[in-house]
């Protein structure tokens, strides 16, 4: 989609400059000087190799890209997304042997790759540093994934590492009794998400925060499982509601003030849920309490 471009335009040219040379391949075959002057540096065997893996190489990285745009996608799951990606480089590229594809094979066996390789190399360098190991380590007790089966000890540690960081952002008590108390709760916590799981009244992460959220007997751990849940790995909510906002604020609007712009927005999402909305309560309230200047 053209919605697209701008984020995939780097893997856009790649593949057009490889389509190039096929095309300049063909045309060269009448003699046209333009076609032989582009074809004498693309049809370079060192030239082709590096252009076909950053062609492949920026593939992967606008799959990624298109993963991060998934709607709720939790920073855990991005998280495994990128470190998969990672490895898989590492394992295609810079193993004791390279999976070139098959009609790469015989220029890689023809010329030096050193280059096309140490490009490889610091790209999973530059990605692992975006990425580092165990970054999100403590946040795994909330992965509803790793929750299976149910053990009494598992998380508590992690949690406890939580409580510590987070201690003083959340104004809690300096003394134990706090992280006890927590601890506790995520104990009762592993046991009935996991228990729900399997009847299937949660699937996803964002049942499993919407069903905290309402718990009040986890009332001080829901603290930590609404800090998971706020920051998302993707933008796709974000795009959605700058979307909204130019279709709200259109050229027949363009004087709109920013309070009537969010009320009109929330009023939007309300029924884009289904939610109802009674005209004649509205405009008894507006003809009632709505403030009126003095004439």
């Amino acid at each position: 989609p053209l919605t697209e471009v701008h984020w995939l335009s780097c893997h856009f040219a790649g593949n057009a400059l490889l389509q190039k040379l096929l095309h300049c391949a063909e045309v060269n075959e009448n003699n046209d000087p333009i076609a032989k002057y582009c074809l004498k540096k693309l049809t370079d065997p060192q030239y082709r190799i590096a252009l076909t893996v950053l062609d492949d190489i920026l593939g992967e990285l606008s799959e990624l890209c298109q993963t991060f745009q998934r709607s709720c996608l939790t920073t855990i799951e991005a998280y495994r997304y990128a470190k998969a990606k990672i490895a898989k480089f590492c394992s295609q590229c810079l193993g004791e042997k390279v999976h070139w594809k098959q009609q790469m094979t015989s220029f890689a066996n023809t010329v030096n790759t050193r280059v096309v390789l140490h490009s490889i190399t610091e790209l999973c360098e530059h990605l692992g540093c975006q990425f580092p190991e165990n970054e999100l380590q403590e946040w795994a007790a909330f992965d509803t994934e790793t929750l299976f089966p149910a053990k009494f000890n598992y998380g508590t540690e992690n949690v406890t590492k939580l409580v510590g960081k987070y201690q003083a952002v959340l104004n809690l008590p300096t003394d134990g009794s706090i992280t006890e108390c927590i601890c506790k709760q995520y104990i009762d916590y592993k046991f009935i998400i996991v228990e729900k799981m399997k009847a299937g009244a949660i699937r996803t992460f964002a049942n499993m925060v919407t069903y905290m959220l309402k718990e009040e007997q986890f009332t001080d751990l829901t603290q930590f499982v609404d800090i998971c849940g706020t920051f998302q790995a993707s933008s796709a909510d974000c795009e959605c509601g700058f979307r909204l906002m130019n279709q709200i604020k259109a050229k027949s609007r363009n004087r709109l003030g920013v309070n009537h712009m969010d009320q009109l927005i929330r009023i939007k999402y309300y029924l884009a849920a289904n939610g109802d909305v009674n005209l004649d309560k509205i405009y008894h309230h507006w003809t009632i309490d709505k403030y009126r200047r003095e004439k």
